[in-house]
């Protein structure tokens, strides 16, 4: 009887791990081709979607309108200043000597601000009081001589002679007495003179000198402002002023308020300062009640300004990113019996809202692209073309 030797566990384990290895090996060969070909399907499932996307879409496109210029909206600024105003000083040098109001105080026409001394003016007027009595007397005087000289003449006691130099004599008094009551005139306007009184109603809004100061005649003391009307004062552009209209409404912007404003005048020479032409606007009192505005705030003015420049309008839609700072655009032209998707370089000189002015390479009545311009390339041959408005 012959017997069969058994494996050995070792060489068991050997071949089941042989076996195991092949099974993983076929396994991963089959996922790879199994891949790769899902791969290819779905790619070219894909391509063939887009190419199918692009030769169907519809390219909306616009006939470009050249323009020789555009309206650029610009915002000017100025100052809020009241309608009176005025810096106040004497018309006389001398010493401050009192002042009666502080700055904020509200004044009203002829009330006293402020005065020179005049202990000075008071002697003057003294000594011109007493010189006009002096006068009076001579004149009183020569008044008699001259009445008994004429009565002498008429006896035949005096001359003619006598007479004349008795009228003349009296003639000199009654002028320097004329002459003396000028000049105490004169002291009463200077005393006068040295008190400063309010010109119209208004605040005071700076007070410029205290008392003891010693002024020349026109240092100003203090600065008045008139109460109630205000005006703005706006520089304007060089050829904005030719598009306003002198005695027309306008809306002035202040802190999100609009104020209604009447232009009152233009100036007809330039700002040294500014360079720019200053419009007077007057403010509509009811447009200001709830504002709380005052002289010296800020407001706006919204001005159309004309920039010739060729161009046209176009949507931002129709923009795309270029190089070195310009823009691109997509046009539609017919090359070689077939409409094409050429691209344009422009630059883009104004924006507003969803509109672009821009110029360059872009000619009349060429069929602009105004949307969908990320699916296109240039070159691109496209039958679905439509013009919109």
């Amino acid at each position: 009887m012959t017997l069969k030797a058994r494996p050995s566990n070792s060489e068991a384990m050997h071949g089941a791990q042989k076996k195991l290895i092949v099974l993983c090996c076929v396994s991963v060969a089959l996922l790879v081709v199994l891949l790769l070909f899902s791969g290819e399907n779905t790619a070219e499932s894909s391509h063939s979607g887009k190419s199918l996307v692009i030769q169907d879409a519809k390219v909306s496109v616009s006939p470009i309108q050249i323009q020789s210029s555009y309206t650029k909206s610009r915002k000017v600024y100025g100052l809020i200043e009241s309608v009176t105003q005025a810096d106040l000083g004497f018309e006389l040098s001398g010493v401050i000597n009192k002042i009666m109001v502080k700055e904020g105080d509200v004044v009203t026409t002829g009330q006293i601000l402020a005065e020179l001394d005049t202990l000075r003016l008071k002697a003057q007027k003294g000594e011109v009081t007493a010189a006009l009595k002096r006068a009076r007397a001579d004149a009183t005087l020569a008044s008699l001589s001259n009445q008994r000289i004429s009565e002498l003449v008429e006896a035949k006691l005096e001359s003619s002679q006598r007479l004349d130099e008795a009228r003349a004599n009296l003639d000199a008094a009654n002028a320097l007495v004329n002459e003396v009551l000028a000049r105490g005139e004169r002291i009463d306007v200077e005393i006068e003179k040295s008190v400063l009184r309010a010109p119209f109603d208004g605040q005071i809004v700076t007070q410029i000198l205290d008392p003891g100061t010693v002024v020349n005649s026109g240092d100003s003391v203090f600065k008045l402002l008139a109460q109630g009307k205000l005006e703005a004062r706006i520089g304007l552009p060089s050829q904005t002023p030719l598009v306003l209209e002198v005695g027309k409404q306008y809306d002035l912007q202040f802190m999100q308020n609009d104020i209604s404003a009447t232009l009152s005048s233009i100036s007809q020479q330039r700002n040294r300062a500014t360079r720019a032409i200053d419009a007077i606007f007057t403010l509509d009192e009811a447009s200001t009640v709830d504002t709380y505005i005052m002289p010296g705030d800020i407001v706006s003015l919204s001005v159309e300004v004309d920039i010739p420049t060729s161009g046209a309008w176009i949507p931002t839609s129709a923009l795309a990113n270029g190089v070195r700072g310009l823009w691109t655009v997509f046009v539609v032209s017919n090359v070689n019996g077939e409409q094409q998707i050429q691209s344009r370089s422009v630059q883009v000189d104004y924006v507003i809202g969803r509109k672009a002015f821009v110029s360059g390479a872009i000619q009349q009545d060429e069929l602009l692209v105004i949307e969908g311009i990320q699916r296109l390339t240039p070159n691109q041959r496209v039958t679905n073309v439509a013009v919109a408005d």
